[in-house]
C-alpha cells in the first residue's frame, strides 16, 4: 500500500486497508485513525463502525458537538483536502514500524 496519498486512488487503497492502519476502539467497537486538524488547530478523528464512516473534530478551543456521519463519497474528498495531515500521520506510523526481512 502507498504511504502517501498523491491521487484519489490513493485514498481508496486506504479505505480498504483501513482496518489495518487504524486504532480499534473496543468499547465503541469501531476503527478510528486520528490526524493534525490544520485548519482549526486540533484533530480530526476519522472513523469505520462496519461499512459507516465518521468523523469528529476537537481542539483547544472547540469540540464537534457529534460524529458527523460521510458517504463514500464525502470521506474520500475529506481525505483528499486533510491529505497533508493524513500523509504525515501515515509517514509517522510507517517509521515505527519494524523493518520486516
Amino acid at each position: 500500500m502507498n504511504q502517501v496519498i498523491k491521487r484519489k486512488n490513493d485514498i481508496n487503497e486506504m479505505l480498504k486497508a483501513f482496518d489495518s492502519i487504524a486504532d480499534y476502539d473496543e468499547h465503541g467497537q469501531k476503527y478510528y485513525f486520528v490526524f493534525q486538524d490544520k485548519k482549526r488547530g486540533g484533530q480530526w478523528t476519522l472513523m469505520k463502525t462496519g461499512n459507516k464512516w465518521s468523523i469528529h473534530g476537537k481542539g483547544k478551543d472547540y469540540c464537534d458537538a457529534e460524529e458527523i456521519f460521510l458517504t463514500s463519497e464525502e470521506v474520500v474528498r475529506f481525505i483528499w483536502k486533510n491529505r497533508s495531515a493524513v500523509n504525515q500521520k501515515r509517514k509517522m506510523l510507517y517509521k515505527k514500524e519494524p523493518v520486516r526481512t
